[in-house]
């Protein structure tokens, strides 16, 4: 019998291998996990950026001026601290019914690959 006090070549390149495979699918976890979490703060400001717009609009109450829809575009660069955002609010009067005003924000990213749209109705 051989006496053993150590492990061969190969043993030690296949623990090795089965080391740098964990390592491997430990990176892959990694790089996920990091996407995630970028896309929910992107989805989170445009969230907050568009909810902010609505309570805008909610504060200024219904308007009985507007007869035909209204659109604002605040374009990419123009919100203050939030230049990779774009925000556009819509005012569909009379929509669902008369005395109605459909108000919707939605807020795009990334060259408008990406957006969250919110949406109240104001009464008269």
């Amino acid at each position: 019998m051989r006496n053993q006090q150590g492990l061969t070549l190969v043993e030690v390149i296949i623990a090795m291998g089965l080391v740098f495979m964990a390592f491997l699918a430990l990176s892959g976890l990694a790089t996920v996990s990091l996407k995630g979490a970028a896309t929910a703060k992107h989805l989170t400001t445009a969230t907050v950026l568009a909810q902010e717009k609505l309570e805008d609009v909610k504060l200024t109450g219904y308007n009985p001026d507007i007869v035909s829809r209204v659109e604002v575009d605040e374009p990419y660069e123009s919100l203050p601290d939030f230049p990779l955002y774009k925000r556009v609010l819509t005012i569909d009067p009379n929509n669902p019914t008369i005395g109605l005003q459909t108000v919707t924000v939605m807020v795009s990213w990334a060259d408008d690959r990406h957006a969250v749209s919110l949406s109240t109705i104001l009464a008269e």
